[in-house]
């Protein structure tokens, strides 16, 4: 692939170029772009249903409109900030996230967190996948296994063409849903009146759920962090690392606020029971029968962009598992299976179920997270050796991540599992606080006992063009 010039880059014409790159470190005359795209592309990845729930789940807690603003505030920090961190590894390295776990876990212990992205890509692109269906269906009148192929076509394509595409297509998308947005709160706007209400919850029980719903809305938005140097890995080395961490936590933390306060408004309005448990309904009553027609259209536009995401970080985490495939195969087999499991999920009303399932197993991302950021900022002080990434195991790294997700296990609170610590905390969820704090001292620990030691006895990782 000739090199992309900043010329090139200003025109649209290089957008619709399909990356020829996979895992490997992209090179420096190939690296483009400005940093301001990190913040258009997290800014409408998360402008969709997924964070309008987390942010109805406050109501279904029995908090308070006040509640849900402070919790939604105060996860998004935190939840962001790690985002932030994960998206300034990239210029440095120009390797994504995923693969970028060999410095700290060896290239083949790198397979368990490749293996557990790619199940929790594929799935969260099922998820996603059902609810935009449904909107596409409904606005074109027609059933939902057409809805689903076309949907996830339009999702394939856009995961071959690859970087150059989805940063483009995420921008126009950052206007278009953020305007959808913005009108949505002006025909909200009489549900305020219910800002004055009390939480239906007292005493160390208002506390836990608080606690709760902080958790849920941190996880949501910091389970990108898994994804975040996908998406910088292709600007300049010596790009700002402020200016990279500050456009990708305003991006995530501007819509995530504002989406998930507004599913926490229409609930609190509308109720989540009966035919108002609909999320598409919900929103569709939110805007009225003139809009409805809009609303349906940004559900669907939502939905792709967060699962261009999904289908391409999914494909990058099926690369790092070094399978004889290239970056395209690997996109179409996450958005094939993603649509197998959408369908069953569809067929056997197990959406909601599943989703439960898939946040408890992302319990394994913040001491994955604590692991490779210690690595890099810490021990390697920001500086990058590719060479560790070809040693067979660094087993302080595994030994660190095992510790924490092992110390995180009794404190989960779930719909599926809740540990043998809940109830210090009257039902809040501290877990991934505990496994991000545990897994990155733990590692700190061994990596001055056990220090990672670069390898040539075997080839570089396998390189998918």
């Amino acid at each position: 692939m000739a090199a992309v010039t900043r010329d090139q880059v200003k025109d649209n014409t290089v957008a619709l170029a399909v990356e020829q790159h996979g895992v490997e470190p992209i090179p420096l005359d190939e690296r483009h772009g400005n940093i301001g795209q990190l913040f258009t592309l997290w800014f409408s990845a998360n402008l969709g249903m997924p964070a309008w729930l987390v942010g109805a789940l406050a109501i279904v807690l029995g908090l308070s409109l006040g509640d849900a603003l402070l919790a939604i505030i105060v996860g998004n920090v935190i939840g962001c900030a790690l985002v932030g961190l994960a998206s300034m590894m990239g210029p440095l390295t120009g390797v994504p996230q995923l693969p970028l776990t060999r410095r700290s876990f060896g290239r083949f212990g790198a397979y368990l967190p490749a293996l557990l992205n790619w199940l929790s890509c594929t799935g969260w692109y099922a998820v996603n996948s059902v609810l935009g269906s449904f909107a596409l269906a409904r606005l074109f009148n027609f059933d939902f296994l057409p809805a689903l192929l076309v949907l996830s076509g339009a999702q394939m394509i856009l995961g071959i063409y690859g970087h150059n595409l989805i940063h483009a297509f995420e921008r126009v998308m950052a206007v278009v849903l953020g305007a959808l947005f913005v009108v949505m709160y002006i025909t909200a706007a009489p549900a305020f009146a219910n800002f004055s209400k009390p939480a239906t919850v007292v005493g160390a029980a208002h506390y836990g759920m608080l606690l709760l719903l902080i958790t849920a809305v941190a996880s949501y938005v910091f389970s990108w962090s898994t994804y975040g140097a996908d998406y910088s890995r292709y600007l300049r080395p010596d790009s700002s690392k402020a200016r990279v961490f500050g456009y990708t936590f305003l991006g995530s933390f501007i819509s995530c606020v504002l989406v998930e306060f507004l599913g926490a408004l229409v609930t609190s309005a509308t109720g989540f029971t009966g035919a108002n448990a609909d999320p598409i309904q919900r929103v569709v009553t939110t805007v009225g029968s003139n809009l409805a027609i809009p609303a349906l259209i940004a559900i669907v536009l939502g939905t792709i962009t967060a699962n261009v995401l999904n289908i391409y970080t999914g494909a990058m985490s099926l690369l790092t598992l070094e399978l004889p495939i290239k970056r395209w195969m690997s996109v179409v087999a996450v958005g094939l299976l993603g649509g197998v499991f959408t369908y069953y999920l569809f067929a056997n009303s197990l959406a909601s179920s599943y989703e439960s399932f898939l946040l408890l197993i992302s319990y394994w991302i913040a001491p994955w997270l604590a692991v490779v950021a210690a690595h890099f900022f810490i021990v390697n002080r920001g500086k990058d050796d590719h060479q560790l990434a070809f040693a067979p195991f660094h087993w302080s790294g595994i030994a660190a991540f095992l510790i924490g997700v092992a110390a995180s296990v009794p404190f989960i609170s779930s719909a599926k599992f809740s540990g043998l610590l809940v109830s210090w905390f009257s039902g809040g969820d501290v877990a991934y606080y505990v496994g991000f704090i545990v897994a990155g001292a733990a590692y700190l620990l061994l990596a001055r006992l056990m220090p990672a030691a670069s390898s040539k006895a075997l080839p570089a990782p396998v390189v998918e063009q």
